[in-house]
């Protein structure tokens, strides 16, 4: 892959410092001040009139003078009204692809995307506190504390916010690998820097705070590509227009977990990099004085965390460890008095059995706590133990250092026994939302054939004739398409324990979303449980957990499914109210209907959705030219094995000339990020055939787009039997097909110049070939997009 579009802005090499119209702004002395007091590694020249104050940086009076083009240019001093995109012109005349705006500006969004456009230039501003990457040397911001090098990635839309977090974080030895605070996204915005963080291997976490998202879809897109591979922790400020459940249900969708205060950051920031899975299991709490644990079993019960309750052979275990020495229970209290390998092998006996998940070591200051003989401890249980360790250590002083050393080595480590437990329920909703994060869920037309062209056309009928005023009968036809059976026989007896009340509603954010609750109660807004289609099974019985725990029905989740898939397929469908809904063992539904109706004409397909269907209508087959039958579809999240079985069997050169690397086998991560993809922005068609009723993957062709609503990247790799066959024309074409659908204009891709037959195959398809100037040993093979009936 080349290099992504937005490093030279988050990861520069060279920085140029654009002083602004006043050599006094106190602004950008302030920055200078910060900047010449750290260590740096990429170079930085200062541009503009001469300082009253000294700098150690070399200053030129125009980029004209500069003899290279740096990677990133940095406006921090004030400007004349209306010259910002004249600054503009001037960076792109020099080379210069990346814009760093702190400063404020009155032009208009749009005056400034023509300048950007035309010239080329990224920004990220105005109003941005700036950007830091420690590893490199890269301290370009406005926060009261340099952070130090680490593991955690920080966006954030508030400069003050991010200050905060990250001088707290460097008070617990937190260190980051990347920091940036966005301003006011103008140009560069949320889902291009997730999707940056999300290929960036120094980023292992990434914390985000929010203050609005941008197109929902393109923002759950790549939070979901990003909470698939690594953790992400968001807090919002307050629900940025959505229903607070609905947010909820969206980000669920990515894999992300949602925080409410900055706190649920701090406790996010303590685990993210650390902490291993929970394990099935209850969480143990052990003291060294009832206090604060007492305080954590308080957190842990307002936040419906089940805490372990010692019993049976695993209460004989403890209490002989214990030895009169304190009380078992939830919360598993020493005397202060005792030496501190009573915790740890209190800890290490109960991990030893099946119903303890994790433990939590809640630990006071006395006298009595070897501080230097407590670290070796802690370390060695964490390194001899596959489930969760936690410690949480109260006070400052010594046990400040002894926090930032066990977190150091890699021990989620808290402050207060309430974050602590903040922390841990971070890690189970990490757990349940990577699983929903994992599914790819159909809208179901295409697998059973159903005549979407009938519905709409009748859905259009009824809003013409009636205004809104439907036709019972017809709209039962409406319903039998998508087979959901409606019945006037209201029966007493039915399947569920008491009639529900079902709807679709449109939130102003997120769009179409499925509300479930008993009858009567969604009166009351919080009773109401809701999720974003499309659902599948996995989906539906979340759903049905969460408004009736302890309900399970095979036929509510069939009505959830055909009930999604109306959404998916239906957007003239503006609400809809299932009301006193009694499902009967014939298959049939009583149901109160409520419905009314849009326009949704212009509309592309599922545009109307925030999160979108596996793509099933780039389904196909193919006859190859040796006689077999390959089908060609979008790749799948299970489809992981045949991909590292695919990609083990290529020869080695097939291998280099697509990955340009050499290496045999797929690491897991590259796995997750070749199958786990969002198909909004990207897609991988893959070409499976059958050997002894086992899928057999035989090619694959993808792009994945530059976030620029016009361009993409592709790849495309065959096995070394299947080539000559006629499988990488069909699959590049379907490919072009694909991406003109979602209004990709250019689609470019890097060759090795050694790779003769793939240069030759791209130019018979129409691409360009131009040679790579950052690396002569590449070319750069282009096509330009045209109409579907081109490609046939």
């Amino acid at each position: 892959m080349s290099q992504h579009v937005l490093q030279p802005l988050l990861a520069p090499r060279s920085i140029v410092i654009l002083i602004g119209d006043d050599p006094q702004d106190p602004l950008m002395l302030a920055f200078l001040a910060s900047l010449s007091d750290v260590e740096k590694s990429a170079p930085v020249t200062l541009v503009g009139e001469r300082l009253n104050t000294w700098t150690p940086f070399p200053i030129v009076a125009t980029l004209d003078a500069l003899t290279t083009s740096p990677d990133l240019a940095v406006l921090v001093g004030s400007v004349a009204k209306g010259s910002m995109a004249h600054v503009i012109t001037q960076c792109g005349q020099a080379g210069i692809g990346s814009l760093l705006m702190m400063s404020w500006t009155d032009e208009s969004p749009e005056v400034l995307h023509a300048a950007l456009r035309e010239h080329n230039v990224r920004l990220l501003g105005p109003n941005s506190f700036g950007v830091c990457r420690p590893k490199q040397g890269i301290f370009a911001w406005l926060g009261a504390t340099q952070p130090l090098p680490g593991r955690l990635a920080l966006l954030s839309q508030s400069g003050t916010v991010a200050s905060a977090l990250v001088d707290w974080a460097t008070w617990q030895g937190i260190g980051f690998s990347q920091v940036v605070s966005m301003g006011t996204p103008v140009d560069v915005k949320p889902s291009q820097i997730l999707d940056y963080l999300s290929t960036d291997f120094d980023s292992q976490a990434i914390l985000m705070y929010l203050q609005g998202i941008g197109n929902p879809t393109r923002f759950l897109s790549s939070l979901r590509a990003t909470g698939r591979s690594k953790p992400v922790a968001v807090v919002t400020e307050h629900s940025m227009g959505a229903d607070e459940r609905v947010l909820d249900a969206a980000l669920s969708r990515t894999g992300a977990v949602r925080g409410r205060r900055l706190n649920d950051l701090i406790a996010a920031a303590s685990v993210m990099t650390n902490a291993r899975r929970v394990k099935e299991g209850s969480l143990l709490i052990i003291g060294n004085g009832a206090g604060p644990s007492e305080l954590a079993a308080q957190r842990a019960m307002e936040l419906d965390i089940e805490l372990l309750i010692p019993d049976g052979a695993l209460q004989k275990k403890l209490e002989n460890t214990m030895a009169g020495r304190g009380g078992i229970g939830p919360v598993t209290t020493v005397w202060a008095s005792c030496a501190n390998d009573v915790f740890i092998d209190l800890a290490a006996n109960a991990l030893s059995h099946d119903e303890c998940g994790a433990v939590l070591l809640t630990l006071s200051p006395t006298a009595l706590l070897n501080i230097d003989s407590l670290y070796d401890l802690i370390t060695r249980l964490h390194r001899t133990q596959k489930k969760l360790v936690m410690v949480c250590l109260l006070g400052g002083g010594n046990m400040t250092k002894l926090r930032t050393r066990i977190n150091e080595a890699g021990i989620p480590t808290f402050r207060t026994p309430e974050t602590a437990i903040e922390g841990f329920q971070f890690l189970v909703q990490f757990q349940r939302n990577q699983l929903l994060a994992k599914q790819s869920p159909d809208s179901h037309a295409f697998r059973f054939k159903i005549d979407v062209s009938k519905a709409t056309k009748t859905l259009n009928q009824l809003r013409n004739e009636r205004d809104n005023a439907l036709r019972e009968d017809l709209l039962k036809d409406v319903f039998a398409l998508f087979h959901i059976h409606l019945t006037s026989r209201r029966q007493a007896s039915h399947l569920l324990s008491a009639p529900i009340h079902l709807c679709v509603f449109q939130d102003t954010v997120f769009g179409p979303v499925m509300g479930l609750s008993l009858q009567g109660a969604h009166w009351h807004h919080q009773t109401e449980a809701v999720a974003l289609p499309p659902l599948n099974t996995i989906l539906a019985k979340d759903l049905i957990k969460r408004a009736f725990p302890g309900e399970e029905s095979f036929e509510l989740e069939g009505l959830l499914r055909n009930i999604s898939t109306m959404v998916c397929e239906l957007p003239d469908i503006e609400s809809l109210a299932l009301s006193d809904v009694r499902l009967h063992e014939s298959g049939r539904v009583y149901a109160e209907v409520n419905v009314t109706l849009r326009s949704s004409v212009g509309m592309r397909r599922y545009e109307h959705l925030a999160i979108h269907p596996y793509p099933r209508q780039w389904v196909s087959e193919l006859t190859l030219k040796n006689g077999d039958t390959a089908t060609v579809r979008p790749v799948l999240p299970r489809d992981s094995g045949i991909l590292a079985d695919f990609v083990r069997g290529l020869s080695h050169e097939t291998r280099y000339f697509r990955f340009l690397s050499n290496f045999s086998e797929l690491t897991p991560r590259m796995l997750t990020s070749l199958s786990h993809i969002d198909y909004d922005r990207e897609i991988a068609l893959l070409a499976v055939i059958k050997r002894n009723d086992q899928d057999v993957l035989i090619g694959t062709a993808r792009y994945i787009d530059n976030f620029d609503d016009q361009s993409c990247e592709f790849a495309i790799v065959l096995g070394d039997e299947y080539q000559g066959l006629g499988l990488a024309s069909y699959l590049m074409r379907q490919l072009f097909r694909v991406a003109v659908d979602k209004g990709i204009r250019v689609m470019s891709g890097i060759v090795l110049s050694e790779n003769k037959r793939m240069i030759d195959f791209c130019k018979r398809l129409g691409f360009s070939i131009k040679r790579d100037e950052d690396d002569l040993e590449q070319v750069i093979a282009t096509i330009t997009l045209t109409p579907k009936d081109s490609f046939d």
